[in-house]
């Protein structure tokens, strides 16, 4: 079984003010793997501890790049900030069995394509990159079953927030069972398992993952207090299964 762990960068708003874009980022691993994984991600907390005297109860992209939250009083300098992302990309890339997968979808591009007045355009937003994600998920699931001849299932684990709308999602694509596909067993299970993120080491990742594949998109951003080069990010890119929009 996957283990599928999500996180977003951007909010679904789609009024003035509102993010460009919203990006929602995953993490994958293989229930046999999670330990391994788990454990890793805790070595480098312990790592942090030991070169900075940091104790980290959430780790967020936003806060590296921007020195803010957690680090704001911190004598940590843009510098070490770089060094931490830049590890923790090396981390993802080369040591972790995971697989990454990312969706980012342009708001104007949406509402270039429904020019018509919506009643709950932001709900209609959400829907819609879910619904893109979960789809493009579940073929990777079907792919995988075909290559192994066995049904491959996943489970989804999320931040505690909007957990109605993402249960009520992820019900439409875990109910069906379509007698007439190879592998109809395969795919999303329906209990999704919603988390705080200071309690999941791996959502903290994908909230990692989401922030880093803003600045694949975009650049670097007006407030961030450094760059990470072009290289690391294309290697990163190169992880990730991303469907760009």
């Amino acid at each position: 079984m996957e283990l599928l762990f999500i996180d977003e960068s951007g909010d679904d708003g789609v009024v003035k003010g509102s993010s460009e874009f919203y990006i929602l980022a995953g993490v994958a691993v293989e229930d046999i793997y999670w330990k391994e994984t788990f454990w890793k991600l805790s070595n480098f907390r312990l790592l942090l501890f030991q070169k900075y005297g940091l104790r980290i109860e959430e780790l967020k992209g936003e806060h590296l790049f921007q020195h803010e939250g957690y680090l704001f009083n911190t004598k940590i300098e843009p510098f070490d900030e770089k060094w931490i992302c830049e590890n923790l990309i090396e981390l993802i890339c080369s040591d972790l069995k995971v697989a990454c997968y990312v969706l980012a979808k342009s708001k104007s591009a949406f509402l270039e394509r429904h020019p018509e007045p919506l009643s709950n355009p932001a709900k209609l937003f959400r829907q819609e990159i879910w619904r893109e994600y979960l789809f493009h998920f579940e073929q990777y699931l079907l792919q995988k079953s075909l290559a192994s001849k066995h049904p491959q299932t996943a489970m989804i684990f999320y931040d505690r927030n909007q957990e109605r709308h993402v249960k009520n999602l992820v019900r439409e694509f875990a109910r069906r069972f379509d007698v007439q596909r190879g592998f109809p067993a395969a795919g999303l299970i329906e209990d999704v398992v919603f988390y705080d993120s200071k309690m999941s080491l791996l959502i903290q990742l994908a909230d990692f993952l989401a922030s880093v594949s803003l600045r694949i998109l975009k650049g670097r951003r007006p407030k961030d207090e450094f760059e990470i080069t072009l290289e690391l990010l294309e290697k990163l890119k190169s992880k990730q299964e991303s469907f760009w929009k």
